[in-house]
């Protein structure tokens, strides 16, 4: 499946050969195969005709890590960081070289940018300990741990690292209690590996391996689609959702392709073989049910939606589009009351509550629209389509 990924980027490469973007995809896949040293070739070819392209960068900082070269993935780190937008990943690369070569107040500065991040990672939080450990400041090298703990309560090194910290500060009890847990986490982590290495020869990691491929067939397809070739990125769009049933922007792309040819039942059969596929994911029932909704076609759509309910029952998403489906047609709408509710109720969001306000005035119960409504603008106060449609509740007539 890796030699999948290589040959479409290589064909995709001969194909676009001034193209930096194609040199950085099939370095990354060359990277994903293990074959460090032709990745490596492409991914300064990509930088050779685009010096900006902070991923390629990021890249080679893994490999020059990974060959044990800290100074040189450093250096990589920090001209990814100065090509492209911090992100935890190369932060987190860039503290571990630090740390490598015994730089640890550098090493707390890259951290803390990646702690500070929206959606902070357990590892950076971590290797942000460790740095505080190298500086001798236990105190806050312990913080930093628990942060780890909290984001990831099975990170066996912070709990080490808990154990070290209250060592050095003299904290025994919790010393020994951060023994306990490690100790019990290094037990489970020996099983797993040895569970790992008995199944080698099996499907053990060929998810992860299906999703990393799906990941270079739909950067191919996205280079296609940038080159005016749409009919080889629906293809490559329609592999990759084959290969990740999880991943929504696939389908999403694969859903684009036939609504911007006008394709529409071309698209439903497309969507239809992929659930054949996967009768279990939940996604591909959505995307159906959507391309039904525009085609007019009102009972399969619903239909779709219906197994999206059955699939993923705590999902939202399959209970607002049906609701919606609803209201489009002006069919079922008390029914569609009842599905906006369970929207709400599984995520108070203000479009879900907009939702519910605009099917319970198209059931002519204006008391609750306009609650509901009152919900959304009290979420969303900004939003002048929540305000002007409450404004409108509270000004019509009574029935």
């Amino acid at each position: 499946m890796k030699r999948e990924a290589v040959a479409v980027a290589t064909r995709l490469a001969s194909t676009y050969p001034d193209d930096a973007l194609t040199s950085a995809l099939l370095g990354s896949a060359y990277y994903n195969t293990g074959q460090s040293v032709e990745a490596m070739q492409h991914l300064r070819r990509c930088i050779a005709l685009s010096p900006g392209q902070g991923g390629a960068y990021e890249t080679l900082a893994r490999i020059a890590y990974e060959k044990g070269e800290p100074e040189e993935a450093a250096r990589l780190a920090q001209e990814a960081l100065k090509h492209g937008p911090p992100n935890p990943d190369v932060l987190n690369q860039l503290g571990r070289a630090l740390l490598d070569q015994g730089k640890a107040e550098e090493a707390i500065r890259s951290l803390q940018q990646a702690t500070s991040l929206p959606q902070s990672t357990s590892e950076s939080h971590y290797l942000l300990g460790q740095a505080h450990l190298q500086s001798g400041v236990p105190a806050q090298a312990k913080a930093s741990f628990l942060k780890a703990i909290t984001l990831l309560p099975d990170h066996t090194q912070a709990a080490f690292g808990l154990m070290t910290a209250c060592q050095r500060l003299g904290q025994t009890e919790k010393a020994a209690r951060y023994r306990e847990q490690f100790q019990k986490l290094e037990a489970l982590d020996r099983r797993a590996l040895s569970d790992r290495s008995a199944q080698e020869d099996t499907l053990t990691g060929l998810p992860l391996v299906r999703k990393t491929v799906a990941r270079t067939l739909f950067g191919a397809a996205q280079i296609h689609r940038a080159h005016q070739q749409p009919e080889n990125a629906a293809e490559l769009f329609f592999r990759a959702a084959s290969l990740d049933p999880d991943q929504p922007t696939y389908r999403a792309a694969l859903e684009s392709y036939y609504v911007q040819r006008k394709t529409l039942a071309d698209g439903v059969r497309a969507f239809e073989k992929l659930a054949a596929g996967q009768p279990g994911n939940h996604l591909n029932f959505l995307f159906l049910g959507r391309l039904h909704g525009r085609l007019q076609q009102f009972d399969d759509a619903a239909e779709s939606y219906r197994k999206v309910q059955e699939l993923a029952p705590a999902w939202p998403e399959g209970y607002r589009a049906q609701a919606e489906l609803y209201l489009r047609a002006a069919r079922m709408l008390p029914e569609a009351v009842t599905l906006a509710r369970k929207a709400v109720e599984l995520a108070p969001t203000a479009p879900h509550f907009h939702l519910l306000a605009a099917v319970c005035a198209e059931n002519n119960d204006r008391a609750s629209a306009v609650n509901a409504m009152k919900r959304a603008v009290t979420l969303e106060p900004d939003r002048a389509l929540y305000r002007e449609f409450l404004l409108k509740l509270q000004e019509a007539p009574s029935p």
